[in-house]
């Protein structure tokens, strides 16, 4: 593997990421979210965009800042981007969950929602620069930078759609065409969202480092072709979806349909891929965070038969279990098992690998204790499960409880990440071994590759 230099910042995406997901864990305790209140209420609206952009989106890009250069073989361009996109990130959530509150009858103005959804696409923006232009340095695209690069075109488009949204919802576009944006395009901005943006992102990275953490062979041929082409056909038919809706305010149901058809095939090639990359693993014993990606790829697999079903059924709160699987279970619990890998590897890259072949050097596994942190993802994925029991069944107080036990289990992780990164879990022969800064940006660095 290509480790071309740390990226200096994915700490500090990672951690504000995770203070998000903790934030929203805790509003949904509260009673935040649906089935308390509708799913159009500001309140959920909060908690919705909290784990999209605050969690979900800083998580992937902090990701992206470090893993894309590897798929590409190129160092990551304009790394100073990097904070700048981060901040301005932040800056624009803050705005746009001022501008909800605000229409929930707090204070301020609900005009603060357009604006920072701008913010938002300005941060979006700047975070794309350097990841398209290291796409562009690479000589040739692999697969998994490819689902990355479509990714990328599918977030900006969410963002721009989301905006407008925004702009509906505060009174700023009326018309026919605000109604109909508002009726038929928030499907259209979560799938984008969600599916084109999150997800496929998340397939790109994961093909390679699933690859890499169980020491087997990449994925070829036409398997990972059928689910890369499903995607891109999908969300080629969701951007005409997205067309038809501007210029009729009309929804198109038979491409909705297909889009859906189109997103089933690619899901299907791609779990087919991550099972035969499990079989064919040269590592005989899982590691923890390989064990924990079981989860999340089962409860994708769970997502996406609720979903096909409660949209067939037109059930609603199924419809957001379904949804919760997908965010909390899938995307969440992906990221949340591959932390516990890449930030004890980040870190021994930053203290050890300038040692290699000089002084002992410990393993990665050396950094972490993995016995204990096995109760933090039983717990995560079990009260997950019952929060999207609680949300089709339409129980808010076994959601609220599921989710203070979810933000119990994630709080527990993150002290497992704290103790990597302070080397509290080393061998005593590297027990006095200087400690990198928690979050802080590290020292520019080169692996030895």
């Amino acid at each position: 593997m290509q480790m071309a230099t740390l990226s200096r910042w994915t700490l500090a995406y990672f951690g504000c990421a995770l203070t998000a997901l903790v934030v929203a864990l805790a509003l949904i305790g509260l009673g935040w979210a649906y089935p308390q209140n509708p799913l159009a209420a500001p309140s959920t609206l909060i908690v919705v965009h909290l784990l999209a952009i605050g969690w979900l989106s800083l998580l992937m890009l902090g990701a992206l800042m470090q893993f894309l250069p590897v798929l590409v073989g190129r160092e990551l361009a304009l790394p100073g981007l990097a904070p700048v996109a981060l901040g301005t990130i932040l800056v624009g959530l803050f705005l746009m969950l001022c501008g909800f509150a605000a229409l929930d009858g707090w204070l301020g103005s609900a005009e603060l929602l357009p604006l920072g959804g701008l913010v938002v696409i300005a941060g979006f923006g700047i975070a794309a620069v350097p990841l398209f232009a290291t796409l562009l340095r690479a000589k040739s695209l692999p697969l998994p930078a490819g689902f990355v690069t479509v990714a990328l075109m599918s977030l900006l488009v969410a963002a721009m759609l989301g905006d407008t949204l925004a702009a509906a919802l505060a009174g700023l576009i009326g018309g026919d065409f605000a109604v109909a944006l508002v009726t038929h395009g928030v499907t259209l901005h979560a799938g984008f969202g969600l599916g084109g943006w999150l997800t496929l992102a998340a397939m790109g990275v994961s093909y390679r480092l699933v690859s890499m953490f169980l020491i087997s062979p990449e994925r070829t041929g036409w398997v990972p072709r059928v689910a890369f082409l499903s995607a891109v056909a999908g969300l080629a038919l969701a951007c005409a979806a997205l067309g038809v809706l501007l210029w009729l305010n009309a929804p198109w149901p038979l491409g909705l349909a297909v889009v859906g058809l189109a997103a089933l095939l690619a899901l299907g090639a791609y779990l087919g891929d991550v099972v035969t990359l499990y079989r064919r693993r040269r590592r005989a014993q899982l590691e923890l965070h390989m064990i924990a990606a079981i989860g999340a790829f089962i409860m994708l697999v769970l997502g996406v038969l609720l979903l096909t079903l409660a949209t067939w059924l037109g059930w609603e709160g199924a419809v957001a279990a379904a949804v919760h699987l997908l965010g909390l279970g899938w995307l969440s619990g992906l990221g949340l098992a591959m932390l516990y890998k890449i930030i004890p590897f980040l870190t021994w890259l930053e203290c050890f690998a300038p040692s290699m072949g000089r002084l002992p050097t410990p393993r990665v596994q050396d950094m972490v204790r993995e016995a204990p942190a096995r109760l933090g993802f039983g717990l995560y994925f079990g009260a997950v499960t019952a929060g999207a029991v609680a949300i089709a069944a339409s129980v808010p107080a076994l959601l609220q409880l599921a989710a203070v036990l979810q933000m119990a289990a994630v709080l527990y992780l993150i002290h497992h990440f704290y103790r990597a990164r302070r080397l509290a879990d080393l061998p005593l022969l590297w027990q006095d071994h200087p400690r990198p800064r928690l979050l802080w940006p590290a020292r520019n660095f080169r692996s030895p590759t």
